[in-house]
C-alpha cells in the first residue's frame, strides 16, 4: 500500500506541475508565426504599467534591481534576457541554467517561504498562477511588484518574455529571444505540415490524466498538425478512462509518467496503434528532456522539437 501511495501522490503532484505551468487565464489561440507578439526595443521610459496572465495591471515605477523569480520558467526567463546577475531569490525547482543553481533558494512555488522573500527586499516578483492570493498580497505590502505568468500557448510565453523584457528593462535582449523562438518555431511548423497523414497523440502525464483544450501541450499538438485526442474534453486537465483511449485509437502515446513498460502492460491496450507500432514517447518526470517540453520558457521551442521527432520521426529524424 505504501508504493502505491507514494505513486498515486507522485502522480497528483506531476498534473499540479503541469497545472501550475500551462493553465491560465489567456486565449487559448496560437498564431504559429507569433504574429500576436510585438517584440520592443531599446530602454524602458517607466512608470509602465503591464497587463499579466491574470488580467492585473502592474505599474513599474522605476527598473528593478531585486528580482524574485517563484518558478522555474520566469528564472529562465531572466536568466535569458540577461538580467540574471538581479535574480536575488529562486525556487528549489530552479535548475536551469547553471548560474541560477548559485540564486538563494527560497522554497516551493507554490508554498514558498514569505518570510525569506521579504527579507531579500525584492523590487519585483515575477510567478506562476499557484501562487495564493494572501502571499501575493503580503508581497505587494511590502513595496514589492508581482506580476503573474500563465501562458497556454508558445505565442503566450513569447509574450510573458516581452513583458519580463519591459519591466526589466530589457527590451533588446527580450526580442532578441523571442524573434529566434519565433524563427526556429516556424521552421518546424512548416515541416510538420508535410506529413502526408496527421496523427493522433495522446499526452498521460499519469494515471490517464491528459491535456485538453486551452493547456500548452494541446496547442503544441496544433503547432504539429497533430490530433489530440483529448482536444473535445471539457477541461484544460481531463482524466480519460482506458475505454476511452483504446477506442481513440492514438497512433502515438506521449507518456510523462508510465514507463513504456507499465504502458504496454495495461490491459486492452495492446489494441491501440500507438502501442502495436512501440510510438511511445517516454519522459520521464524532472528530466532535462521533461523540463523542455513542460516548462513556459524560452526553450519551450526546443520542446516542441522533440515533441515533433516523436510524433513525425519520419519527417524530423532526417
Amino acid at each position: 500500500m505504501k508504493k502505491k501511495s507514494m505513486r498515486r501522490l507522485l502522480v497528483i503532484f506531476t498534473v499540479l506541475a503541469l497545472m501550475v505551468s500551462f493553465t491560465g487565464c489567456q486565449s487559448g489561440e496560437s498564431s504559429a508565426d507569433g504574429s500576436g507578439v510585438s517584440p520592443k526595443s531599446g530602454a524602458t521610459t517607466y512608470p509602465v504599467t503591464i497587463t499579466d496572465d491574470l488580467g492585473n495591471a502592474v505599474k513599474i515605477e522605476k527598473e528593478p534591481q531585486k528580482i524574485v523569480s517563484l518558478s522555474p520558467a520566469a528564472t529562465e526567463i531572466l536568466f535569458a534576457i540577461g538580467v540574471g546577475d538581479q535574480v536575488v531569490g529562486r525556487t528549489e525547482y530552479d535548475n536551469y541554467p547553471e548560474q541560477a543553481l548559485t540564486v538563494p533558494s527560497i522554497g516551493d512555488y507554490n508554498a514558498p517561504n514569505v518570510e525569506k522573500i521579504i527579507a531579500l527586499s525584492p523590487d519585483l516578483v515575477l510567478a506562476s498562477d499557484f501562487v495564493s492570493d494572501d502571499v501575493r498580497k503580503q508581497l505587494e505590502a511590502t513595496g514589492a511588484k508581482v506580476i503573474l505568468f500563465s501562458p497556454i500557448s508558445i505565442d503566450g510565453v513569447m509574450k510573458d518574455i516581452v513583458i519580463a523584457g519591459e519591466v526589466a528593462n530589457a527590451n533588446d535582449a527580450a526580442g532578441d529571444v523571442v524573434k529566434k523562438m519565433m524563427t526556429d518555431r516556424q521552421v518546424i511548423v512548416d515541416q510538420a505540415k508535410t506529413a502526408k497523414t496527421q496523427k493522433s497523440v495522446f499526452i498521460d502525464v499519469g494515471d490517464f490524466f491528459s491535456a485538453g483544450p486551452n493547456s500548452m501541450m494541446d496547442a503544441m499538438l496544433i503547432d504539429l498538425n497533430a490530433k489530440n485526442i483529448a482536444a473535445d474534453a471539457a477541461t484544460p486537465w481531463p482524466q480519460l478512462s482506458t475505454e476511452q483511449i483504446i477506442a481513440s485509437n492514438p497512433d502515438v502515446y506521449i507518456s510523462l509518467y508510465n514507463t513504456p513498460e507499465q504502458v504496454k502492460a495495461t490491459p486492452g491496450f495492446d489494441k491501440v496503434t500507438a502501442i502495436k507500432n512501440n510510438e511511445i514517447a517516454y519522459y520521464e518526470f524532472l528530466t532535462p528532456e521533461s523540463d523542455l517540453i513542460q516548462r513556459p520558457g524560452p526553450r519551450i521551442v526546443q520542446g516542441l522539437a522533440l515533441l515533433a521527432k516523436d510524433i513525425y520521426p519520419e519527417i524530423f529524424a532526417k
